[in-house]
């Protein structure tokens, strides 16, 4: 069973969060400031979720 780090909930929570700012009219975020602070921490956690992956299974 895959345990669950606190990161793949930040993961989740912030990719709607982002997703629910994206305007897909015109493909910019509603607020600017807080769209790109919820992309780059999804990302961030992305990236540390695989590292944490390559880590465990060598």
């Amino acid at each position: 069973m895959a345990k669950i780090t606190p990161f793949w909930i930040i993961a989740v929570i912030l990719g709607i969060a982002a997703y629910k700012q994206i305007d897909f009219e015109n493909l910019n975020f509603k607020n600017p400031g807080l769209g790109i602070l919820y992309l780059l921490t999804f990302i961030f956690s992305v990236i540390l979720i695989v590292k944490g992956r390559k880590t465990t299974k060598q």
